[in-house]
């Protein structure tokens, strides 16, 4: 797949000033009825509660759209949703018939990109649709975790921790998207690598509502629990290739001296580097 190059910068995909242009094919502003546009399949937002969406409908119904949402041209006459996902559907329970859209011209990365930094700037994804999002970037487009901060103004570090959210038990990230959870108790309940002591923990929070602090002793138990029950000689080899390869490595200690050693990695380049670094 070719490499994405990065040299547009926001300013070139999200409009700053809301301004009608006239070129030869097309306005950048104009109304357009709802039966010419879909919704995006970009769209990183999935969860839209009921009430949210009332509240906003009654909104646009008293004051109007203070803002186009932004479209991008598909085929004759059809249009899809880059960004206000959430007021097309309010309009559509308004039974509006035509509602004020900004036309872009948008790739499939491109689109993605500004659906994503609408959402964050509007602090509309929970942090399992911002994660998903992120994953799309790596995936589809072979972004890195450098790409995808540069874009999202967020650094390294907290892009990567939120990607580490998607491997949580799909009834914790069900737990996140509807705020039961939030984020830091989440990225604290990955401190426990099983499975089972996750959920266990996420049952712990539900009954005795634990803070942060609260999980993180929980999880340090779990830890020295751990520890006790393996081989000294496993331990000190886990220490030493974590050290030496600069990332988390586990060693799993099966029956008659087999077992299997796990490297994580966050991003392509990071790979790179833990390969560069045994060979």
């Amino acid at each position: 797949m070719e490499r994405k190059v990065l040299g547009k910068g926001l300013d070139a995909l999200i409009p700053k000033k809301t301004v009608a242009v006239e070129s030869e094919n097309e306005k950048e502003i104009m109304c357009l009825p709802l039966d010419m546009i879909k919704s995006g399949k970009y769209q990183p937002r999935r969860e839209i509660g009921g009430n949210e969406l009332d509240c906003l409908a009654q909104s646009i119904k008293e004051k109007g759209f203070i803002q186009p949402i932004v479209v991008r041209k598909i085929e004759a006459g059809q249009y899809e949703i880059v960004a206000g996902g959430r007021r097309f559907e309010a309009a559509k329970a308004l039974r509006l018939k035509e509602i004020p859209v900004m036309v872009k011209s948008l790739d499939d990365c491109d689109t993605l990109i500004v659906a994503i930094v609408e959402n964050l700037q509007r602090k509309e994804l929970n942090p399992i649709e911002e994660a998903d999002s992120f994953k799309r970037l790596m995936w589809e487009f072979e972004f890195s975790l450098e790409d995808i901060a540069k874009f999202v103004g967020k650094d390294k570090t907290t892009v990567a921790n939120t990607l580490r959210l998607l491997r949580l038990p799909e009834e914790i990230k069900e737990a996140v998207r509807k705020g039961v959870l939030t984020r830091s108790q989440a990225r604290t309940i990955l401190g426990a690598e099983k499975k089972e002591d996750q959920e266990n923990l996420f049952q712990m929070i539900l009954k005795k509502g634990l803070s942060v602090r609260e999980i993180e002793h929980s999880v340090k138990k779990i830890s020295v629990k751990k520890k006790k029950s393996m081989d000294p000689f496993v331990i000190e080899v886990e220490e030493k290739l974590q050290k030496f390869l600069g990332t988390k490595v586990r060693v799993f200690n099966r029956k008659k001296n087999k077992g299997k050693v796990v490297v994580e990695y966050y991003s392509l380049e990071d790979l790179e580097r833990i390969v560069d670094r045994l060979a």
